[in-house]
């Protein structure tokens, strides 16, 4: 499938959908994904790279994995029978999924976030273009009032896999959103992974630069103003 259609509560991706096409479909309707999609490789690679292919090498510095994470997406699987597995699920270790040999993804259904939801996505790399990620991340904040009621922290280069900061956001959730819960959300979130040193990043500083991007997101929130 390679169309992108937009239904009452949510978005559906065909796996084979191009990622160029599914940014300029997504600026308005799920801006997190558009942005994090803008920096993926170059336009000539956009054009031809579908989300499919990059969903399904389940790499732990992709670009898409965490902002998938964030809008709390299902992958509509196909081989015997038709499945849908959410994307909490759907890695389960180094380049690892839940993919039979005889099953191919199908689309991917991005849930329409309300309108009390917060959804955004970040990428450090070296280069702004035509450069793999050396930590990215997925954040989802439902708000009621200034509580947050709901929290997702996804991480792309901290682990094997992308992974959510569960303790950080068991921490955020039922807390005002302000400056000293997210001051303190930050030293859980110390401690919440054991990344690798390789050529592209120490561990410490990859730990550094997830605590910065949480801190970013508060800076950044426009929702209360």
């Amino acid at each position: 499938i390679q169309a992108v259609t937009e239904l009452v509560d949510n978005v559906v991706i065909g796996a084979g959908a191009k990622i160029e096409d599914i940014r300029k479909f997504c600026v308005e309707k799920l801006p997190a994904l558009a942005d994090m999609l803008q920096l993926f490789g170059a336009q000539q690679i956009r054009n031809k790279a579908t989300i499919g292919g990059n969903l399904a090498t389940a790499s732990p510095i992709g670009d898409v994995l965490p902002v998938l994470f964030a809008y709390n997406a299902d992958v509509v699987i196909v081989g015997d029978t038709e499945r849908v597995v959410n994307i909490n699920d759907f890695v389960i270790g180094y380049r690892k999924t839940v993919l039979k040999e005889n099953e191919l993804i199908k689309a991917i259904i991005l849930p329409k976030p309300s309108v009390n939801k917060v959804v955004k996505s970040y990428k450090i790399s070296k280069r702004t273009n035509l450069d793999i990620s050396t930590v990215s991340a997925g954040f989802c904040f439902e708000f009621d009032g200034k509580t947050i009621k709901s929290v997702v922290l996804a991480f792309g280069g901290m682990a094997e896999r992308t992974k959510r900061a569960l303790k950080t956001e068991e921490f955020l959730r039922g807390k005002n959103f302000d400056l000293s819960t997210v001051e303190a959300a930050i030293e859980i979130l110390e401690n919440e992974f054991t990344p690798l040193s390789d050529a592209r990043s120490s561990k410490e500083a990859r730990i550094i630069m997830a605590k910065n991007l949480l801190l970013k997101f508060f800076q950044d929130n426009s929702y209360f103003e």
